[in-house]
């Protein structure tokens, strides 16, 4: 399912709230992610920065418009090798569950929390 190959995140490396909310360890990913905003009817690209069994932590355009507690549906591209994330070529149900935007190298930046909806979470551990 998961590529153990990457750099996992240890609850260490993160500030506190971000650890309380992590339920499972993380792989550092770097991978292509469309996401489907079904209010707007658009399709917005980003890429995620880690990836676990519930969730992903993806950064996205600052004009994406996103909003904390929106369903959205996600697509997670081929790893830099080629390499898939699960055996699902359709979209996914995710939730917005935290946003942050952050000026970095006088760029802003918008990162947000996905949290896989329980369903595929599910299905995926079984993969």
């Amino acid at each position: 399912m998961l590529l153990l190959s990457e750099t996992s995140t240890s609850e260490s490396q993160m500030t506190g709230t971000e650890a309380e909310r992590r339920r499972g360890i993380r792989i550092r990913q770097l991978r292509p992610i469309k996401i489907y905003e079904p209010t707007s009817h658009r399709y917005f690209g980003g890429q995620t920065e880690d990836i676990s069994s519930t969730g992903l932590r993806v950064e996205l355009s600052p004009t994406t418009p996103a909003i904390e507690g929106r369903l959205v549906n996600i697509h997670v591209g081929l790893s830099a090798r080629g390499e898939a994330l699960a055996n699902r070529r359709q979209m996914m149900p995710a939730r917005i569950v935290w946003l942050r935007r952050m000026m970095q190298n006088g760029q802003l930046r918008l990162i947000a929390g996905l949290e896989l909806v329980a369903s595929v979470a599910a299905h995926l551990d079984a993969a």
